[in-house]
């Protein structure tokens, strides 16, 4: 009787080991793990992280990489981080709502009778 061994056990598990990702900064590991709400965009209702929030389209490349580069010379918080992003997010999803929404649309004043009280008329 011949026991026939499967290769294939042993490809996997060295594929496995080789496959590992390597090692997270620890800043990077902080900006993924702290989670915040933005009340903004897309990102309106729900938490997303720090990280997610700076490699958005909210924030231009230059100023990603200003804040990543002040934050990993410890010159910036992580707090301070979130609250810069948090704003940057906030101030850019306003400006592009107000771009994108036509005048006289469901976000402008409200017109007509709406906006205008009722006279009474006296006896």
């Amino acid at each position: 009787i011949k026991v026939k061994s499967s290769d294939k056990d042993t490809v996997t598990v060295a594929g496995e080991e080789g496959d590992k990702p390597p090692k997270e900064e620890p800043c990077d590991t902080a900006l993924k793990s702290t989670m915040v709400e933005v009340e903004a965009g897309e990102f309106q209702g729900h938490r997303v992280s720090v990280w997610d929030l700076l490699h958005s389209h909210y924030i231009p490349e230059e100023n990603r990489k200003e804040l990543l580069e002040l934050y990993e010379a410890g010159e910036l918080t992580l707090e301070q981080v979130k609250t810069v992003v948090t704003t940057i997010v906030t101030k850019a999803a306003a400006a592009r709502a107000e771009q994108t929404s036509p005048m006289g649309g469901p976000e402008a004043e409200p017109t007509g009778t709406e906006a205008e009280p009722t006279p009474l008329h006296g006896d």
